[in-house]
């Protein structure tokens, strides 16, 4: 998928919002559920259950909402590799390299149509060998930009889950706070919820796999690009000439 930094701001934004509105569901069913349990007619009987799905509620959520905070830590991942990406991508690495391996080729020398003899001759055979290198460089940098922009637009998919997962989660919270309120229904609604959330975290499961296997996939090609760096078969003698460089 491809990636654009506005829409994974926006994305981030959207998770954001709906991890408060889980924290702030879940604080009011807590404080329903206390509020009825603690009234003088509810006999224990009744308050027990409730107070057990309750809590059984309040662990999974917690649960939940840590394992999005470890998530989390690698937020600006995405973005550092998008950013990354283009500057290899542009004029700072690929388009530099891709100038240099354009206008050393031997047919694009200008010096020599005005410079003619043994120098021009020396010059020309010095310069030209030195475009495939420069063309060596700008395809490892187009490489290297494309498996970066992969890697991003993968934890744009991933964190999409994540915000697909909340917001089928946060109706079913909606549900449990309202039931805390009363006491009436919370056992079932508080079931329902821990049962959407556990479905729900199937799929972000399922991306998280799918997360490693791209970056595992980019990783290889990145260290096989480390392996093409050190080929220098494509530089004459193996370097850039001191003369030319």
């Amino acid at each position: 998928m491809a990636f654009s930094q506005s829409a994974f701001d926006d994305l981030i934004e959207k998770i954001n919002e709906k991890l408060k509105k889980v924290g702030e569901l879940l604080d009011k069913m807590v404080d329903g559920v206390n509020s009825f349990a603690g009234h003088w007619y509810v006999p224990d009987a009744v308050a027990k259950p409730i107070i057990a799905a309750a809590n059984k509620l309040v662990d999974f959520v917690n649960w939940i909402l840590e394992k999005i905070g470890e998530f989390f830590k690698g937020v600006f991942a995405p973005v550092v590799l998008f950013l990354d990406s283009l500057d290899w991508q542009d004029k700072k690495i690929r388009g530099k390299a891709s100038t240099a391996s354009s206008t050393t080729a031997k047919g694009n020398l200008q010096a020599p149509k005005e410079w003619k003899g043994e120098g021009a001759d020396a010059y020309t055979g010095a310069i030209w060998t030195q475009s495939s290198a420069a063309g060596q460089v700008s395809s490892a940098a187009d490489s290297i930009a494309t498996s970066l922009l992969v890697a991003a637009g993968a934890g744009l998919v991933f964190y999409g889950a994540i915000a697909a997962f909340l917001v089928q989660f946060v109706p079913a919270m909606i549900a449990c706070s309202a039931a805390g309120v009363t006491g009436v229904g919370l056992v079932p609604a508080a079931i329902a919820a821990i049962g959407e959330g556990t479905a729900g975290w199937v799929l972000v499961t399922t991306a998280s796999v799918a997360l490693v296997t791209v970056l595992g996939d980019q990783a290889k090609t990145l260290a096989e690009m480390k392996g093409q760096a050190g080929d220098n078969s494509a530089f004459p003698n193996g370097h850039w000439p001191i003369g030319t460089a």
